[in-house]
């Protein structure tokens, strides 16, 4: 948002100094006020100038990603890309092709890939390192598919099944105690305990519990998001951990629920057919 803003802004400046030139005599002025420098400027930035070159440069690395680029190895050379600005600005032709670029572009996406499939294979690595010296402490266990966990409350309600729909808090963290996302405080989130809807660990997970209980999962790679990286806080191959507190349990609930949106997101698409259906007819 706040890149999107300047950016905008900056075309509403430009617009408005096209249609609108300055009055006679107020030239100057501006000129001064532009030169003009300012206590509270940083150093090297004491000029309106000054400054807006660097918001630019800063929002500019920060649209196209240059820090995420760094990450994975891909390194930018600093000066070579000030020579493309200049080349642009000046209106000069690119230095390279669409064909050149295209090549590049997916030249860069293997290496990327290449270099976060490494990254995950490490850090799946450890995980499971973790998992075993985890398996081996006082009240951790472990299920067939290896999910572990462990339990700080048996529920007294109704045993969660497939199908069912659980209202639970929860907290989400790494390895490393990192916490990633939660909802305590908040309203609390409603499960359909129905494949696909949530990932394969909290599935198997919330059935071993009832309603009223608290439970610890510790979930390998493979039953949570493998080598993908849901969001830039959980990388790939990341073991995860959560704390789940079951506040009700819905019997039933849960499939009826995904057959509701199932069927609306049928009719929504039946619709956009038919819509289209009837305009086409309508143009011939």
């Amino acid at each position: 948002m706040k890149k999107t803003i300047l950016v905008s802004t900056l075309a509403g400046v430009l617009a408005l100094a096209a249609c609108n030139p300055n009055p006679q005599g107020s030239s100057n002025a501006a000129a001064s006020g532009a030169a003009s420098t300012s206590a509270s400027a940083p150093a090297g930035l004491e000029t309106n100038e000054k400054q807006l070159s660097y918001m630019l440069g800063y929002e500019m690395a920060t649209q196209m990603g240059l820090s995420e680029l760094k990450k994975n190895g891909i390194q930018i050379d600093n000066s070579v890309m000030l020579s493309a600005i200049e080349d642009q600005v000046a209106s000069r032709p690119s230095k390279v092709s669409q064909e050149q670029a295209q090549a590049v572009m997916q030249a860069i996406a293997q290496q990327m890939q290449a270099a976060a499939d490494k990254k995950a294979t490490e850090l799946k690595a450890e995980g499971e390192k973790w998992l075993a010296d985890n398996k081996g402490k006082q009240g951790v266990q472990t299920t067939a598919s290896g999910l572990q966990y462990s339990v700080k409350k048996e529920g007294t309600g109704a045993q969660i099944a497939k199908g069912d729909l659980a209202a639970v808090q929860y907290e989400g963290r790494l390895t490393n105690g990192e916490v990633f996302d939660t909802n305590k405080g908040g309203e609390d989130f409603a499960v359909p305990v129905v494949d696909n809807t949530v990932i394969k660990g909290w599935i198997e997970g919330l059935q071993l519990m009832k309603e009223g209980g608290e439970y610890t999962l510790y979930i390998p790679a493979d039953l949570a998001y493998g080598n993908q990286s849901p969001s830039p806080k959980i990388p790939a191959g990341s073991v995860l951990v959560f704390d789940i507190k079951v506040n009700s349990v819905k019997k039933g609930e849960g499939a009826k629920m995904m057959q509701q949106m199932e069927a609306a997101q049928k009719a929504q698409v039946d619709a956009a057919k038919a819509a289209q259906g009837a305009a086409a007819s309508k143009a011939h």
